[in-house]
């Protein structure tokens, strides 16, 4: 399948769930997990330490230096990957990752080295690359961006791991001579049919839609990896080949030499991502009842306290527990309003304090909209971090009033 319709088939599996996603961030905090597929776009592999498979008829030049070493270049491919990782709820993510990628061979030359002769062509085969990361993420604030924009969460992250490369069926010929008195044809080819390993490194920008309208914790993701390998230890064999006059053929093997290409290139990657800690989150009643908006009586306040991570916004179990208790109250005790006061401790500046709180007061306001809450009954606002010193995790809260 070609990576366009690798492209627009993911693509159009992801729509209706972005389309659903309703504003809501998606900030991780807890266990996760993810996969994503999407097309990879390898760079030129190139080595130009020596040649590759040295050849010479003559063994006083079996050690000449002609020749500039190996060069690949490849198709547009496909790549994939599953991850599960760990958000500390300060906008920081631990992740572990395995990868695989494959690439069709456009070109590749190896260099032979062999005096009057220039390479051998392969132009069939294929590149594959799979291997582990162990990956970093930052999910960058959204109060950085437009209120228009935060319907997405950024994240940026680094990866470094080991990965291994194979080339299969990398098969090259270069004719030698042909000797038309014994109707006898020479020729040399060149196999590299096998692979090595080595470290192997990436950068990653990305955005996450959350759609926990579809599943609690669920995200779209939609991803830029730049990826590469230091030079990887690979093998290459040169054999003389002679046919006789279609009386039999004589394979000799010439030489097998190394060479240690670096791989590299890019991945655009479209997946989903679940946050595991989210799928425990208390189940909504299905209804709210008639007195929600007419009451009998003006019952007394009631007032529940959500805490949260330090400078994160991302509600846990516990969170979303606090919030499913406030929602079966105000159920049970007849309620005409709901209001939120957002707050943050006393580190940080004053403008990060604020925001945080806001976005604190957005979180709660979405998951009781999630169990069910009406949004015109519900109001808030954040307070920053008044009357709040140092690193208080008390002040990193949301006080639920119910009225």
């Amino acid at each position: 399948m070609r990576f366009r319709q690798v492209l627009l088939a993911a693509t159009m599996l992801a729509l209706p769930l972005v389309a659903a996603a309703g504003g809501a961030q998606a900030q991780v905090n807890g266990l996760y997990i993810g996969s994503a597929v999407g097309g990879n776009f390898a760079s030129a592999a190139t080595t130009k330490n020596h040649p590759v498979g040295r050849y010479s008829q003559d063994s006083s030049q079996s050690s000449n230096t002609f020749g500039t070493g190996f060069q690949g270049n490849w198709n547009t491919g496909v790549a994939g990957v599953v991850n599960m990782g760990y958000g500390f709820g300060n906008g920081f993510r631990a992740e572990l990752e395995g990868f695989y990628r494959a690439n069709g061979v456009s070109n590749a030359l190896f260099y032979t080295g062999k005096v009057g002769q220039g390479n051998l062509n392969a132009t069939a085969g294929t590149l594959r690359n799979y291997g582990f990361m162990l990956n970093a993420y930052y999910d960058v604030d959204p109060n950085f961006f437009p209120e228009s924009a935060r319907f997405f969460q950024p994240y940026i992250g680094v990866g470094l791991g080991f990965g291994y490369v194979q080339m299969q069926n990398v098969r090259g010929r270069e004719s030698n001579n042909q000797n038309q008195n014994q109707n006898q044809t020479n020729y040399l080819e060149v196999d590299a049919s096998k692979g090595g390993g080595n470290l192997a490194y990436q950068g990653i920008v990305g955005a996450a839609f959350a759609v926990d309208s579809v599943m609690p914790g669920l995200a779209v993701t939609a991803e830029y990896r730049y990826y590469g390998m230091l030079g990887v230890p690979m093998q290459a064999k040169v054999t003389q080949v002679t046919n006789n006059n279609g009386q039999g053929t004589e394979r000799r093997l010439a030489s097998t030499d190394s060479f240690r290409p670096s791989f590299g290139g890019s991945s655009v990657l479209l997946g989903l991502r679940l946050a595991l800690d989210a799928n425990n989150a208390p189940a909504a009643a299905p209804n709210l009842p008639v007195g929600w908006s007419a009451p009998i009586a003006a019952p007394a306040a009631r007032t529940y306290m959500v805490f949260f991570a330090n400078n994160s916004a991302a509600l846990d179990i516990a969170a979303r527990q606090v919030v499913a208790e406030a929602v079966q109250s105000a159920r049970t005790v007849p309620t005409t309003s709901i209001q939120l006061m957002g707050h943050a401790d006393g580190t940080g500046r004053g403008g990060r304090n604020q925001s945080l709180s806001d976005q604190r007061v957005q979180s709660v306001t979405a998951e009781l909209a999630r169990l069910g809450v009406p949004r015109n009954a519900i109001s808030g606002v954040g307070s920053g971090a008044a009357g709040s010193a140092g690193a208080n995790p008390q002040a990193r809260r949301v006080d639920i009033t119910l009225r």
